[in-house]
C-alpha cells in the first residue's frame, strides 16, 4: 500500500502558523498598546484563578506527606501572585508605550513563566506519594491551568506558552515516574495537549494581528478619504461662532455666501446645540458642553432657512479669562457636498450599482455581525445562496441590457419576499444571497417553497418572456461555527449539490456534503493518475439470445482497481470525469481495452461500448473506433456503439452526420436506456439505431406493476415493426426472462445470466482464445482523424 503522505498545501500552512506575521513600524506601537489592554483585563482572572487552584491543591494534599513542602511551595505562588498584582496595578496607573510597553510584555512573560515553573513543581513532589482520587485532582487542576492560561494569555503567545510548557512538562514526567500503562497513555495525552494548545496561541494571535492590521489599514484609509474630500469642498464657506456661559449664541462676525446659508439657522440668543437634529454628534456636542471641552470637526445636522437638509462641521474650545469660564468659541463649515460625496462613496462601495443591493463586501460584513449576535429564541437564522438556472439563454438570446434587466427583478422579487430583518445581497454576477430569520418548527422550509414557486415564476424583459427560475443552497446558523468563510463555504457546497439535483431546487447543508466534495476532490486527483498507472479495468457482462439461451454478445463496463478502496463502479467516478473533461480519454481507452480482448472471443460474439455525449463529439472519436478495429483485426460489424438519448439533443445535424459515419464503417448503433430520457419516436425514424435497449428500470418491476409490462411490450412492438433487434437490460429473474421472451424480446441482459466480470470469469460461458495468440494493441493516439482516412478504411473492410 502507496504511504500517505501530507500534501504541501498542508506544510506550507503550518510553516506560515509557526512563522509570526511581519508587522509594519508604524503599526507596532497600537499593536503592543492592544495586546496590553487585552491582557491587563485578563491578568486579575488569571491571578484569581491561580489562587483558587492552590486553595483546591492544599485542601486535597493537607493529608499527606509532603504537606510541609506544599505549604512551602503554596506560600511561595501566593508571594508570587501578590507581587504581579502589586505590579499590575502599578503599571495600569502609568502610561507605558514604546520600550517601557516591551517591558511591560517581557515582564509579563516573565511572570507566566516563574507561576509555571512554580506549579510544575506540584506534581514532582505529591504524585507519588498520593491516591488516585488526589492524583486525578492535581492532574485535573493542572490541565485547567494550561487551557485557561493558554487562552487568557493567547493575545501574548510568549507569556502564554512561558506558563502552560512547565505546566505540562512537569504534569508529563510525574505521570511517566508513576508505574501502570495508563499513566504512560495519560503522557501522550499531555503532550498532544501540549502541542494542540502551541498551534492553538499561535493560531488565534495570527488572527488578532490580522484583525489589527486590517483595521489600522482601513483607518489610515478612511482618514486619506477625509483629506481628499476636504480638498475636494474648494466651494464650502466657513464662519465663527460664538456663545456665552449659558451656550446661547452671542454673534455671527463673518458669514460667506454659501449653499447651506448660516444666517438661516445660526440665530443671536438661540441655543447651540438645539438648532441641530438629534443624532450622535449632537450628543457628542452636548457633552462637550457640558464638560468644558475643546472639539473639533463634530459633524452635525441642521435644517437651513430654506427648510433644506444640510451638514455642519463644527469646531470649538471654551474661553477663559484667567480661571473664569466666558463661554465657547469656534468655526462652522458647511460640508453638504463633501457629506453627500462621501455618502456616495461609501454606497458605491458597499453597494451593487445595478440592484441597488448590497454588494459581497457588505454582505459578509453583515454575515459576521448576525454569526456575532446571540440567537434569538425560537427562531431560525440561515443563509441562502442563490443561482440563476438559465441567465446564460437569456444574456445569449436576448442580449446583455435584457440580461441586466432581469437581474433588476429578480432583486425586486427576493426584496418582496424578505422579511425587516432579513438581508439581500448581490455577490456578483447572476448569484444572489439572502441572509433570513424565520420562527422554528417549519416556518424556514415553507419560506423555501415559496421562494422556489416565487422565482419559478416567468419574467416580462421588455415584452419578452423569459423563464429563469433560481436554485440555492442553504446554511442554517449554530452555535459551533463562527467562522463566516466556513458558512459561505457550506451554502456554496449545497448550493452546487441544489444544481446537481435539477432546476428550482434548493438543498440543505449537512456534513455528509462536505465530506463528498472532499472526496471529490481527491478522486478528481487520483482518476487523473488512475489512466496513467493502469488501473483501470474492462469487465464484461454477457447478452445472450432470449431463445437459444446462447451468448450471442458481450457489453464493456469499465471498472478501476483503486490501490486502496479496491473495485470502484462507474457511479462513483463517471460523473467527475464528465465535470473535470476527462471522460473522453477515458472513453477512448475502453474502446482501444475493449477490442483488444474482444480478439479472444468467438467472431459470432459481438462487444458493446458505451460512449458518452462528450466523447460522442470528440474529434478523435472516428479515429479511435478505426485504429481499434484495424489493431485487433476485428470485424467493424462485432462493435455495437450505445449511446443515450441526451446524445440526441443538442446540434441534431452533427449527430446525425457522425453517426451515419459510424454506419458507414460497419458498426452498429444502440439506442440505451430507452424510455426514460427525453424519448421521442422522432428519434428512431431520424437517427440509423439498430438496436434498442429497454431500461432495467422498467425490466425490474414486470413481476408486479402491470405499467411496466405494458411499457416493455409496446417497446418490444415498437422495434419490430421498425426492424429493430431489441435487448432487456437487468433482467434477474426467471419470470422477466420468460415474459421478455415470449413477448419477442431478442436478447437478455443482467444478474440472471451473469454478474460483469473479467473476461477470464467467462470462459465457462463461452470459449476464449488463448490470451498469448492475440496481436498487440495499439494504445498509442492514431493519425487517422478526418473523415477521408475513415472513408477510405471503410471501402477496403468492404472490399
Amino acid at each position: 500500500m502507496e504511504q500517505q503522505t501530507p500534501s504541501p498545501a498542508t506544510f506550507w500552512s503550518l510553516r506560515g502558523l509557526l512563522r509570526d506575521i511581519p508587522v509594519p513600524e508604524k503599526y507596532r506601537p497600537g499593536l503592543l498598546k492592544k495586546q496590553i489592554d487585552t491582557v491587563s483585563s485578563m491578568v486579575f482572572v488569571l491571578l484569581f484563578a491561580n489562587l483558587l487552584n492552590l486553595a483546591v491543591v492544599l485542601q486535597s494534599f493537607r493529608q499527606s506527606e509532603a504537606g510541609s513542602l506544599l505549604a512551602i511551595w503554596g506560600f511561595c505562588i501566593i508571594f508570587i501572585t501578590g507581587l504581579a498584582a502589586l505590579r499590575h496595578i502599578r503599571i495600569r496607573r502609568a502610561s507605558i508605550h514604546g520600550r517601557l510597553a516591551q517591558a511591560h510584555v517581557d515582564a509579563m512573560s516573565g511572570a507566566a513563566l516563574i507561576i509555571g515553573l512554580f506549579w510544575a513543581v506540584a506534581p514532582l513532589l505529591v504524585m507519588h506519594m498520593a491516591d488516585h482520587q488526589a492524583q486525578m485532582v492535581m492532574a485535573i487542576v493542572l490541565t485547567g491551568m494550561m487551557f485557561v492560561g493558554s487562552f487568557l494569555l493567547s493575545r501574548l503567545p510568549g507569556a502564554a506558552l512561558s506558563l502552560m510548557t512547565p505546566i505540562g512538562v512537569g504534569l508529563g514526567i510525574s505521570m511517566l515516574l508513576q508505574e501502570g500503562a495508563a499513566y504512560q497513555l495519560i503522557t501522550v495525552l499531555i503532550v498532544v495537549y501540549l502541542g494542540v494548545l502551541f498551534f492553538a496561541v499561535r493560531w488565534s494571535h495570527r488572527l488578532f494581528v490580522e484583525q489589527h492590521l486590517s483595521e489600522s489599514a482601513v483607518q489610515e484609509q478612511t482618514q486619506l478619504i477625509g483629506l481628499l474630500l476636504r480638498d475636494f469642498g474648494q466651494s464650502t464657506s466657513d464662519w465663527l461662532w460664538q456663545t456665552n456661559t449659558d451656550g446661547l449664541l452671542e454673534e455671527i462676525p463673518l458669514v460667506f455666501d454659501t449653499g447651506c446659508e448660516p444666517a438661516g439657522f445660526m440665530k443671536t440668543g438661540a441655543l447651540l446645540s438645539s438648532m441641530f437634529e438629534p443624532c450622535e454628534g449632537r450628543r457628542e456636542l452636548e457633552a462637550a458642553l457640558r464638560r468644558l471641552e475643546s472639539f473639533q470637526d463634530i459633524v452635525l445636522k441642521v435644517e437651513d432657512g430654506a427648510g433644506e437638509m444640510c451638514w455642519v462641521s463644527l469646531t470649538g474650545k471654551p474661553i477663559f479669562e484667567g480661571h473664569e469660564f466666558r463661554g465657547f468659541r469656534g468655526v462652522a463649515a458647511d460640508i453638504t457636498k463633501s457629506k453627500q460625496i462621501e455618502d456616495r462613496m461609501a454606497r458605491m462601495a458597499h453597494h451593487d450599482s445595478l440592484t441597488g443591493l448590497p454588494n459581497r463586501v457588505s454582505m459578509q460584513e453583515h454575515l459576521e455581525k448576525v454569526m456575532r449576535r446571540p440567537q434569538t429564541p425560537n427562531m431560525v437564522r440561515a443563509l441562502l445562496w442563490l443561482d440563476l438556472d438559465n441567465f446564460k439563454w437569456v444574456n445569449d438570446t436576448l442580449g446583455h441590457p435584457a440580461g441586466d434587466e432581469l437581474l433588476r427583478q429578480v432583486a425586486l422579487r427576493l426584496n418582496s419576499m424578505a422579511g425587516t430583518t432579513d438581508m439581500v445581497a448581490r455577490p456578483g454576477g447572476d448569484e444572489f444571497a439572502m441572509i433570513v430569520e424565520r420562527p422554528a418548527g417549519g416556518a424556514l422550509e415553507e419560506f423555501f417553497g415559496q421562494l422556489t414557486e416565487v422565482m419559478r415564476a416567468p419574467y416580462n424583459i421588455w415584452g419578452s418572456t423569459a423563464h429563469c427560475s433560481a436554485s440555492f443552497g442553504v446554511r442554517v446558523f449554530d452555535a459551533y461555527t463562527s467562522d463566516p468563510r466556513e458558512v459561505l463555504k457550506h451554502a456554496d457546497l449545497a448550493l452546487y449539490d441544489a444544481k446537481r439535483a435539477g432546476k428550482a431546487q434548493w438543498c440543505m447543508f449537512t456534513q455528509q456534503l462536505e465530506a463528498s466534495a472532499r472526496a471529490r476532490v481527491q478522486i478528481e486527483a487520483e482518476l487523473e493518475r488512475a489512466i496513467d498507472n493502469d488501473e483501470l479495468r474492462v469487465f464484461f457482462q454477457p447478452l445472450v439470445d432470449a431463445r437459444s439461451h446462447r451468448i450471442v454478445g458481450v457489453e464493456s463496463l469499465l471498472r478501476w482497481r483503486h490501490p486502496v478502496r479496491g473495485l470502484v463502479f462507474p457511479d462513483e467516478f463517471i460523473g467527475l470525469a464528465e465535470d473535470y473533461g476527462l471522460i473522453t480519454r477515458m472513453g477512448e481507452w475502453v474502446i482501444r481495452a475493449a477490442l483488444a480482448q474482444a480478439a479472444r472471443l468467438p467472431d459470432h460474439v459481438n462487444v458493446a461500448v458505451n460512449i458518452s455525449p462528450l466523447q460522442f463529439h470528440s474529434a478523435t472519436l472516428m479515429a479511435t473506433i478505426v485504429n481499434a478495429l484495424a489493431a485487433n483485426n476485428i470485424a467493424p460489424g462485432r462493435l455495437e456503439l450505445e449511446i443515450t438519448e441526451s446524445v440526441l439533443m443538442t446540434d441534431t445535424e452533427f449527430t446525425l452526420r457522425r453517426l451515419h459515419q459510424i454506419r458507414d464503417l460497419g458498426v452498429r448503433i444502440s439506442l440505451d436506456d430507452f424510455g426514460t430520457g427525453y424519448s421521442s419516436l422522432s428519434y428512431l425514424r431520424s437517427f440509423p439505431f439498430d438496436k434498442i435497449k429497454i431500461d432495467q428500470s422498467f425490466v425490474k418491476d414486470i413481476d408486479s406493476c402491470p405499467e411496466s409490462r405494458a411499457i416493455a411490450v409496446a417497446t418490444l412492438t415498437l422495434a419490430r415493426s421498425l426492424g429493430m433487434r431489441c435487448t432487456a437490460e437487468g433482467v434477474e429473474t426467471l419470470f422477466q426472462a420468460d415474459f421478455l421472451r415470449d413477448h419477442g424480446c431478442d436478447e437478455l441482459q443482467g444478474f440472471f445470466i451473469s454478474r460483469a466480470q473479467p473476461l477470464d470469469n467467462l470462459a465457462h460461458l463461452v470459449d476464449l482464445r488463448p490470451a498469448g495468440d492475440l496481436p498487440r494493441v495499439v494504445v498509442a493516439m492514431p493519425e487517422v482523424s478526418s473523415d477521408a482516412n475513415v472513408l477510405a478504411f471503410t471501402s477496403e473492410k468492404r472490399a
